[in-house]
């Protein structure tokens, strides 16, 4: 039996699609190494939710205001351009917080410009992967462009938490750096990424074909209904991420330097098992969103339940908790590539730059409003009433995408 599917090995032989997960992914490990850095100094110096939420803030507020822009750069110019100078831009951005030496203070709004050049990165290399595989492979490149993501983003924020932990904020920053210099090295390798262009093509006319697209696929509702389905997807992590650090200091008894370590690994697992589970189970994409959103469900609502009536306590409380951690990444995960493989299937290739931007715009929307209002929500209702509210409102949408995949017929 092979650990890896010949058709995965198959997809990732090509060196131009390797080449660019790699570079992806070097890229995620770095941007945790800097989120991870800014989040725990941040609620180390306030002890408060609130000081989290504007941490999270100076990530997506970017992605918000230069989205709309990058998805459409991303649909003119050479995607492996924009790459490149993304990458150049943050990796500048790295060094002037390292030379700063004011990690709390002066990175913050450092870190907006970091994630002003992510901005451009992000739908540059989401349409990119899909330029260099056959359509027939698209479910395959999504799946494991999706893992590249999040598995780049876990193991990069346990490794940072580690490091964090032995040597500081300052050489968790530099190592930041180096990954950063990195991939800037190995984007200039990429292969001329030219979006698909008429003969006839000019600026004036792309916005209007991208006016007409937008009208066309969002009269099709069932490519409105997972395009909010990826968006809320991210909106939830934001969600998460602002309270987890307050939850396992103040709930479970985890410190801020501990806590990263204990979460990481388990939040990895449920995204493999749920990358596995997209291609051992044959069901469509609004069924697996129904399964995604129904497990996250599940284990918020009973951990909630859990602590509200103080079932398990002290270090057994770490058992529901990591059955908690598993089934939330493997919702997350599975709900992202089913809705994502429906956009790349939906939209035409020379506008899926402009589409996965809108998106992410909507996402960095969503995940400014929800971070605050996770914040407020907690200070109000504590912890335990989030959990079991949340478990209540995934159960709905569930319900909800099981509804209208059967009405829908998706």
């Amino acid at each position: 039996m092979r650990l890896i599917p010949r058709h995965y090995l198959a997809l990732l032989s090509n060196r131009d699609f390797f080449l660019l997960i790699s570079i992806i992914f070097i890229g995620q490990l770095a941007t945790s190494f800097l989120m991870l850095s800014l989040v725990v100094s941040v609620f180390a110096k306030t002890g408060s939710n609130f000081g989290v939420s504007g941490v999270v803030l100076s990530f997506t507020v970017p992605g918000f205001l230069l989205m709309a822009v990058a998805g459409l750069s991303a649909d003119i110019i050479d995607r492996k351009k924009i790459i490149v100078f993304a990458n150049a831009i943050i990796t500048l951005v790295v060094f002037l917080i390292l030379i700063s030496q004011k990690a709390v203070y002066a990175s913050i709004p450092l870190s907006f410009l970091y994630f002003a050049g992510n901005t451009f990165f992000l739908p540059a290399s989401s349409a990119a992967s899909g330029q260099l595989v056959r359509r027939k492979q698209l479910l395959i490149a999504n799946s494991i462009f999706i893992f590249t993501l999040s598995s780049g983003m876990i193991l990069g924020l346990f490794a940072a938490a580690i490091v964090h932990f032995f040597f500081g904020n300052q050489v968790t920053l530099a190592v930041c750096g180096i990954l950063l210099v990195i991939a800037a090295m190995l984007s200039v390798l990429l292969p001329s990424l030219l979006p698909q262009k008429s003969r006839d093509h000019s600026i004036a006319k792309t916005l209007a074909d991208i006016g007409r697209a937008f009208i066309y696929i969002f009269n099709q509702k069932i490519v409105w209904f997972f395009f909010l389905v990826f968006a809320f997807m991210q909106g939830i992590v934001a969600f998460g991420v602002t309270l987890a650090l307050g939850f396992f200091d103040e709930v479970v008894g985890l410190s801020i330097n501990k806590s990263p370590i204990f979460v990481m690994p388990l939040i990895g697992l449920g995204v493999l098992f749920g990358l596995i589970f997209v291609h051992s189970v044959k069901a469509k994409e609004g069924r697996l969103v129904t399964y995604g959103t129904g497990s996250m469900g599940f284990s918020t609502l009973i951990l909630g339940l859990i602590l509200r009536f103080d079932l398990v306590v002290e270090r057994l409380l770490l058992l529901p908790v990591a059955f908690f951690l598993v089934l939330l990444g493997f919702g997350v995960i599975v709900s992202v590539i089913a809705s994502r493989t429906v956009l790349q299937k939906k939209v035409a290739h020379n506008f899926q730059g402009t589409v996965f931007g809108a998106n992410i715009l909507l996402a960095s929307f969503l995940a400014g409003v929800m971070s605050p209002s996770a914040a407020g929500i907690e200070a109000l209702l504590g912890y335990v009433n989030v959990l079991v509210l949340a478990g209540l409102g995934f159960l709905t949408l569930s319900a909800l995408s099981s509804q209208l995949s059967n009405s829908w017929k998706f």
